[in-house]
């Protein structure tokens, strides 16, 4: 095992900030007053300089694990429309970011976008369960996980799942809980979350046969939206020129410590258990205080 060779890069990108400023179209839910899917992925782009267009799946009051969420699943007719609207205005797009899908015609929308603008660059978050359900694991309905699975996952230049999700996408729900992950076979980057070891967790991330693993503290009772958030940060740094290592540390270092703002400390109570990306904002930054994690590389 060895430490990550940053070739000369720092958590925040030590290239510095392209004139350019990078594009991205995020497909994902919206939710009034939670801090998850396309509202904390966009403040985290936007905060990057990262213009972003969001094509909502949902129009939710808030997020289905406090309650009734209010609002409704976005028609996937009204979805096309607010594209077709988006198409008309010709704006080039560097990356397209998939996230929830409220249903198979989001699935099939989103492979039609993808398949359209052919951007240098797909995320793709296969939003789906988390294995803590007693009823099987997932949280969407059956087709639609296997719609991502066979229109989203082939078509992603990065894949962004937690463990059970690759467990699920790859067929493996029965392997042994200790048994570790693999790439996803076509997908240039898999970023593999909640990956556990004890009392630890992290991530695992897959690319260019190499294997680079980072762990950190687990915490209990932790909000929802911290996937959303690493998978925007992770894509945000490879678009600032950050390799994918880096772009690694970056992240989970920066997911690690807003959670951990979020157990820790007074201010806790003002988040009303909601994720604290505003308040704990500053982790964001290369230089914003976030611990930099240490990455275990092997081929």
């Amino acid at each position: 095992m060895s430490d990550c060779d940053f070739d000369g890069l720092t958590r925040g990108g030590s290239h510095g900030h392209r004139p350019y400023v990078a594009r991205i179209l995020l497909i994902s839910s919206f939710t009034a007053t939670s801090h998850v899917g396309s509202v904390v992925s966009a403040f985290v782009l936007r905060r990057m300089g990262i213009d972003v267009t969001v094509l909502p799946t949902t129009l939710f009051g808030r997020h289905p694990g406090w309650g009734v969420p209010g609002g409704d699943i976005v028609p996937t007719d009204k979805l096309t429309g607010m594209w077709e609207a988006v198409q008309a205005q010709s704006q080039p797009f560097d990356a397209v970011m998939t996230g929830y899908m409220g249903e198979v015609g989001h699935i099939d929308l989103a492979t039609t976008i993808i398949d359209t603008l052919r951007p240098n660059t797909v995320l793709v978050d296969p939003v789906m369960g988390d294995g803590s359900r007693a009823d099987g694991g997932l949280y969407i309905s059956q087709d639609r996980a296997e719609a991502i699975c066979d229109h989203l996952i082939p078509r992603a230049h990065i894949a962004t799942p937690n463990l059970w999700e690759w467990r699920y996408i790859t067929g493996n729900l029965g392997e042994p809980p200790e048994t570790l992950p693999r790439p996803l076979v076509g997908v240039k980057e898999t970023l593999v979350t909640s990956v556990t070891d004890g009392d630890r967790i992290g991530a695992l991330l897959f690319e260019n046969g190499l294997t680079h693993r980072i762990m950190h503290e687990r915490y209990a009772g932790v909000p929802n939206g911290g996937g959303d958030t690493l998978a925007a940060a992770y894509l945000g740094q490879r678009l600032r020129g950050d390799d994918s290592c880096a772009a690694l540390v970056h992240s989970v270092s920066a997911v690690f410590a807003i959670m951990g703002a979020a157990i820790h400390g007074d201010d806790a109570a003002v988040d009303a258990g909601e994720l604290p990306v505003i308040r704990a904002q500053r982790f964001l930054d290369a230089d914003g205080g976030a611990p930099e994690l240490t990455v275990e590389t092997r081929s």
